[in-house]
């Protein structure tokens, strides 16, 4: 297992294998990186060099008491990439991941290739997200789905809605339909007991008017099925000034939000897609 410490003291446990460029892969609040081990990475490896890591609280790097909103996230990034001499990379993140790679893209603009965002919430738009009772419902009901119902009159009780949807089984990987226990004992006390959900939402610099300024060339990939992030969705398409961007139809059968989960190969067509773009020598003249 293979850890670094931070210059904070905090440590960060990450994977790299493969071989070719650098391309780190960045996964959402309460994943590991596993997310990206389950599929996508055994697709990448013979192409690029893979550096994936589990965020801060996360996995089996360091849970400390603050530290999480996105400048902090990609601070952690810049040092884990000093760590291993990393001078630039194409950068995919996925959820709050996603995010992570746009405020590294904005602090660190001389150290990214390029970056895939896939279903990021984009913190300058939360004020806009949590007037949404659509997206309230759509959560409440894709737990039902899941098998949890949640009682009319609790149905916008945020902290109750968390605390069922912790009673969800494994859905993906070796241990599927098995308990989470050890993840949600480790969840429970992220949420509960660090600064982590008032961090994550922190816009910091990164304000509407700065998102624009961010050159690196941008590919995103979001769920047709997942309401509240198309709206990050339309905002970054219409702001970023290198954006390419596709709307992947959510099945039946399938979880929004959870793409790289759900349709690795889809994600994968698309990171391979971007990452090839970007190199031909069309886009470098």
């Amino acid at each position: 297992m293979s850890k670094m410490q931070l210059s904070d003291g905090a440590t960060l446990h990450y994977e790299q294998v493969g071989d070719g460029p650098d391309l780190v892969l960045i996964h959402g609040i309460g994943g590991n990186l596993a997310t990206w081990h389950l599929k996508i990475v055994p697709m990448l490896w013979d192409q690029y060099q893979t550096l994936t890591y589990d965020l801060r609280g996360h996995g089996y790097s360091s849970m400390t008491d603050t530290g999480y909103t996105p400048t902090d996230a990609a601070r952690d990034l810049v040092e884990l990439m000093d760590h291993l001499g990393i001078e630039k990379a194409d950068i995919v993140g996925h959820s709050f991941g996603g995010d992570v790679a746009l405020y590294f893209a904005y602090h660190y603009p001389d150290r990214v290739r390029s970056i895939v965002i896939i279903e990021a919430a984009v913190p300058v738009l939360v004020p806009y997200w949590t007037e949404d009772k659509e997206r309230a419902e759509w959560a409440v009901d894709l737990l039902g789905r899941l098998g949890i119902p949640i009682p009319a009159d609790r149905r916008f009780d945020g902290e109750f809605v968390l605390n069922e949807a912790f009673k969800l089984p494994n859905k993906w990987g070796p241990l599927k339909d098995l308990p989470a226990q050890w993840t949600t004992e480790k969840m429970m006390k992220l949420y509960g007991k660090t600064s982590l959900l008032k961090d994550c939402a922190v816009v910091g610099p990164l304000t509407k008017e700065a998102i624009p300024s961010i050159e690196a060339p941008t590919h995103l990939i979001y769920d047709t099925g997942s309401h509240g992030w198309t709206l990050s969705y339309k905002f970054l398409m219409e702001n970023l000034p290198n954006v390419t961007g596709v709307m992947v139809p959510t099945e039946d059968d399938e979880l929004p939000h959870f793409s790289p989960l759900e349709k690795p190969e889809v994600v994968v067509r698309e990171i391979l897609s971007a990452l090839q773009a970007e190199s031909s020598p069309s886009s470098a003249s």
